[in-house]
């Protein structure tokens, strides 16, 4: 049964492990994830436990700074909560192959988190790649 408490306190784990991971604060993985995690679409591989998670993030703002974070949605039922994000970033280090480019880039994507007892235990990241890739100049612009 769905109950409005999980509800929102599925919704608080959620935000508070978008705020802190994506300001700096990968401690937020600690208390917001369990030990052992699912994880599918993350580029340069899936983390496995919160160790590999943190490393993912760090990897990840170390090619990109100056991160502005949105959430213009999130659903959020008794099990899972999904969000839709935008990211807005500064191409200050190597990304995917990629030197730096000082480019300010913007892309979006979506997540879904399933939740057990208070603790995010899976995470599908869908991510616009292309996107991303071509304001960084790795993949030309069509024609078309």
């Amino acid at each position: 049964m769905i109950t409005r408490d999980s509800v929102h306190n599925n919704r608080q784990v959620v935000s508070a492990f978008l705020t802190g991971t994506h300001s700096g604060d990968f401690d937020v993985i600690d208390r917001t994830v369990a030990e052992r995690i699912v994880t599918r679409g993350f580029p340069g591989g899936n983390p496995t436990n919160r160790e590999e998670y943190k490393q993912w993030f760090r990897t990840f703002q170390a090619g990109f700074s100056d991160m502005v974070f949105e959430t213009p949605a999130m659903v959020a039922d008794d099990d899972h909560v999904a969000v839709r994000w935008r990211v807005t970033v500064s191409h200050t280090g190597p990304f995917a192959g990629v030197e730096p480019t000082g480019s300010r880039v913007s892309f979006e994507g979506m997540a879904f988190y399933g939740l057990e007892n208070g603790l995010i235990v899976e995470t599908s990241l869908y991510i616009d790649e292309l996107s991303l890739l071509r304001q960084l100049g790795a993949i030309p612009m069509s024609a078309a």
